[in-house]
């Protein structure tokens, strides 16, 4: 492998393991990945704000203020987080009511931000 190809793909491999990384555009900087998936359950370890994102979208489902050994839980099925998730992502059916099409692809993410 020439030393010009060699380079091209460390620097291909580094800007990839960078962007991987990284949190979602719009959280504070600190923000630390500590759950995902479709049922989430999560005690804070200090004060500070959970934030929950789904993935694929970017979008930011709610944020909620935690107080050290505050438990944060999150399950589509539930009622208020059923209600959230239909307004976000709801579909009209043809008698104008709405109908739950989560993505297939959806990926639910939980960040914690520390207070300082």
């Amino acid at each position: 492998m020439s030393p010009i190809r060699f380079g091209q793909i460390v620097v291909t491999v580094t800007i990839l393991a960078t962007l991987g990384c990284t949190t979602p555009k719009g959280l504070p900087s600190g923000a630390q990945l500590v759950g995902g998936g479709l049922q989430i359950d999560y005690e804070a370890p200090t004060d500070g704000t959970v934030i929950l994102v789904e993935k694929v979208t970017g979008r930011m489902v709610a944020t909620e203020s935690l107080s050290s050994g505050s438990d944060f839980t999150f399950g589509p099925s539930s009622g208020v987080w059923a209600e959230l998730l239909l307004t976000l992502f709801g579909t009209p059916s043809a008698d104008g009511e709405l109908t739950l099409q989560m993505p297939t692809n959806a990926v639910f993410q939980l960040y914690f931000v520390p207070t300082k």
